[in-house]
């Protein structure tokens, strides 16, 4: 890949990021998914750089956070970047991205002739080094853009980590909602008595309703309607709680209950991040 400006963002095992800022007038960058790293490689490999290239290591801004509870690592950022940028997201061995969302900044509403026309601003890639347990989150941005970014990471075993070298775009959303779930049938009232007890829910049959919808579509494979209906029920669950915080606690509980229970749960830290 030929790039002009680039930055990895590294995180480490205890949240601290590091952040390499590297420009040039061209150069060569890749991710070595076939190779464990050597002496010579730097401390952002599998990253591996090629050209008369400037690096400036440089500490995050403000609007970067990163938690780390668990065998679960959050990071949350916002990006301004010009077109031609590479950003890569590269995370602590062992830890594959688990839930990914972004989030789109308003536009100033000047000049605007009838109806604004959007495209798409860039490519998404997840990649994977099985060697060494590596793994990094790509933007390839085409377009001047700001947005947001979260995602949540998770530690899984080396038996576990993934074998393929890479992930494009339109398998993202199997990540947001993984179809190990798929094999649940429906999501029962019963299922909900832990948001009925937590929330100050008016509607709990609209939510019934919404995450059996859900279910039914992406067992379809219906990934456009799946984004609308987690849309509707991520309004349904914050309209029920004063503070996300709330729905965090909720999704930790269900997550030691059974495969409907857990499909909650996902949605429900989906829409809590």
């Amino acid at each position: 890949m030929i790039t002009k400006l680039m930055v990895i963002q590294k995180i480490n095992d205890d949240g601290k990021l590091e952040v390499f800022q590297i420009s040039s007038e061209n150069f060569q960058w890749t991710f070595e998914n076939r190779r464990t790293k050597v002496q010579a490689d730097k401390e952002y490999f599998p990253f591996t750089l090629f050209g008369d290239i400037n690096i400036f290591q440089r500490q995050s801004g403000a609007e970067t956070r990163i938690y780390v509870k668990g065998n679960e690592i959050s990071f949350c950022d916002d990006y301004g970047v010009p077109s031609g940028t590479v950003v890569g997201i590269l995370f602590p061995k062992n830890y594959i991205p688990d839930i990914i969302k972004f989030k789109d900044k308003p536009f100033i509403p000047v000049g605007f002739a009838g109806q604004a026309i959007t495209k798409p601003p860039g490519q998404i890639q997840i990649l994977y080094n099985y060697l060494e347990k590596r793994c990094a989150v790509i933007f390839n941005i085409h377009e001047n853009i700001v947005f947001g970014f979260k995602c949540i990471a998770k530690l899984v075993s080396s038996e576990e980590y993934p074998r393929n070298e890479n992930i494009i775009a339109d398998d993202l959303f199997d990540i947001s909602l993984s179809r190990n779930f798929l094999n649940v049938d429906a999501i029962t009232n019963d299922d909900l008595k832990l948001i009925n007890e937590s929330l100050n829910q008016a509607d709990l049959e609209e939510i019934h309703k919404t995450l059996n919808e859900l279910l039914k579509s992406v067992k379809f494979g219906d990934k456009e309607k799946s984004k609308s209906l987690l849309n509707k029920a991520g309004v349904l669950l914050l309209n029920g709680t004063s503070v996300a915080s709330s729905l965090t606690t909720i999704a930790d509980s269900y997550k030691t209950g059974g495969t409907a229970q857990q499909f909650i749960g996902r949605v429900i830290e989906y829409v809590s991040l």
